[in-house]
C-alpha cells in the first residue's frame, strides 16, 4: 500500500532528526485538532507539537497552496487557542516541489487561504536544519 504524502513527510521529518531530538507522533482520537507530532530536544528541554501537511501544490502560484488539505475547523481553534496561550506550536508543510514552510500557529486561522508566496514570507524555517534550530 502506498503512504499518504503526510505520512511521507513524517518520515523525512524523522529522518533528518539531528541527535539530541526526542520525536513521537500522536494518533489522537480523543482531542480533535491536536498537533500530530510532539517534539523534545534534550538539552534545552523546551517541548513543541507541529502539524503535518503535504499538499498537492497548485499549478497557479496565485492559488492557495493548503486550501482543503490545510488545517480543519478542530485544528484551526487548537492552534488558535495555543497561540493564545503563547504556546509553541508549528504547521510543517513540504509540497510536492518539496519546498518546505514552518509556520507558526498564530497564523492558523489564514494559513489555508494563503498562497506558497504567502507562506514564505511568513515562515520561520524553509530547510531541515533550519526547522530544528526554530524547534529546539
Amino acid at each position: 500500500m502506498k503512504r499518504k504524502e503526510e505520512q511521507r513527510l513524517w518520515d523525512t521529518f524523522k529522518t533528518h532528526r539531528p541527535p539530541g531530538y526526542w520525536m513521537e507522533r500522536i494518533e489522537n482520537i480523543v482531542g480533535f485538532g491536536t498537533p500530530d507530532v510532539d517534539v523534545a530536544h534534550a538539552e534545552t528541554g523546551r517541548i513543541v507539537k507541529v502539524e503535518l501537511k503535504a499538499p498537492n501544490a497548485p499549478a497557479n502560484p496565485n492559488t492557495r497552496l493548503l486550501g482543503d488539505e490545510g488545517l480543519n475547523k478542530h485544528q484551526i481553534n487548537w492552534h488558535m487557542k495555543a497561540a493564545s496561550y503563547r504556546m509553541p506550536v508549528f504547521t510543517l508543510i513540504r509540497d510536492n516541489q518539496k519546498r518546505i514552510f514552518l509556520v507558526h500557529c498564530d497564523y492558523a486561522e489564514h494559513m489555508n487561504d494563503m498562497t506558497a508566496a504567502q507562506l514564505a514570507a511568513v515562515s520561520l524555517a524553509d530547510t531541515w536544519e533550519g526547522v530544528f534550530e526554530v524547534l529546539k
